[in-house]
């Protein structure tokens, strides 16, 4: 989220987001939304009909790389479901920051 906000990220936007079903967003936002809800939730339950809408919007590489990303983005729930993270800043949430090579910035 820091690297959103710092990048034009509005709280505005980040309601929009959260109801995303609801919102004036084009059809293909709304696919690409839906699949990544459903694997960060439910990936054994992706439906034929959620598939059907990413061949429709996306081509396979796009799919792919969305689906490398959303898993890249929640690689922390398993450490976190077993209770063996580590927090950067015991009881805080810690905005993520990134070198222009995509490598975390630890914060200062």
């Amino acid at each position: 989220m820091a690297v959103a906000k710092d990048q034009g990220l509005d709280e505005s936007t980040i309601a929009k987001i959260e109801r995303y079903e609801t919102h004036d967003f084009p059809e293909h936002h709304k696919v690409a939304l839906r699949f990544a809800d459903a694997m960060m939730t439910q990936p054994g339950q992706i439906s034929d009909e959620l598939k059907q809408q990413l061949f429709q919007h996306f081509t396979r590489q796009q799919i792919i790389e969305m689906t490398v990303d959303v898993m890249k983005w929640n690689y922390q729930k398993l450490p976190v479901a077993l209770g063996t993270d580590v927090e950067v800043a015991p009881g805080e949430l810690t905005p993520l920051h990134f070198d222009e090579n995509g490598n975390w910035v630890k914060p200062s």
